[in-house]
């Protein structure tokens, strides 16, 4: 059944987000919502010649997201594909506690509802994931999109609600995309994750065509 843009938005920041946000103190000590927690990934790693540990690709180049505000980021998505991933206009994320710029988008995809982040983390993709909790062993996964090095995980004991990808974008700087799923049991783990790689795609798309 359809859902108005309303009951998504009452969605996005009602089960999904509260229960992560619980499930992520209980697993690692963190604070926040949802989007708004360091949630699941591996090990250490940073930028260009500190990506060693993780095996990463040498960045192409680095990406232009450090300092970007909240109104910036939610330009990171074209219609075309916010129409791909299925999600509405963006809006800046939820400030609470220890947070980071971003902007979070709203999408429904058959009785799927879920929520697509963009945060932009002040610290290379090795320091960053030494915070964040041990991955969920299915779905751990290191790849490269477009020549940059990212990372996926799943919160061990939460994976339902949600999937993230970490992206090493320049030195010292890391592109954060968390997928939350807010109606548990629409997709499965694969799904999500497969969700969140396509939306850190297409922003590395966008940045490359912005800089």
């Amino acid at each position: 059944m359809h859902r108005s843009k309303g009951s998504l938005v009452r969605a996005r920041h009602g089960y999904g987000l509260i229960a992560l946000a619980a499930a992520v103190a209980t697993l690692s000590g963190c604070t926040g919502n949802r989007s708004d927690v360091d949630p699941p990934s591996p090990q250490p790693t940073t930028t260009t010649a500190e990506s060693s540990s993780l095996n990463l690709p040498q960045r192409p180049k680095d990406l232009a997201i450090a300092g970007k505000q909240d109104a910036d980021i939610c330009t990171w998505l074209t219609s075309e594909q916010k129409k791909a991933l299925k999600v509405g206009s963006g809006r800046p994320v939820i400030k609470d506690g220890n947070n980071y710029n971003g902007c979070d988008f709203a999408g429904e995809d058959g009785p799927a509802l879920y929520g697509i982040a963009f945060r932009v983390v002040p610290e290379g993709i090795e320091d960053f994931l030494k915070k964040v909790v041990d991955p969920s062993a299915e779905t751990a996964a290191t790849y490269d999109i477009q020549g940059f090095g990212a990372v996926q995980g799943q919160i061990p004991g939460a994976e339902s609600l949600g999937c993230a990808v970490y992206v090493d974008a320049a030195e010292g700087q890391t592109l954060y995309v968390d997928m939350a799923l807010d109606a548990p049991g629409t997709m499965n783990n694969q799904q999500m994750c497969e969700k969140a790689k396509q939306a850190a795609d297409a922003a590395v798309t966008t940045l490359q065509s912005q800089s």
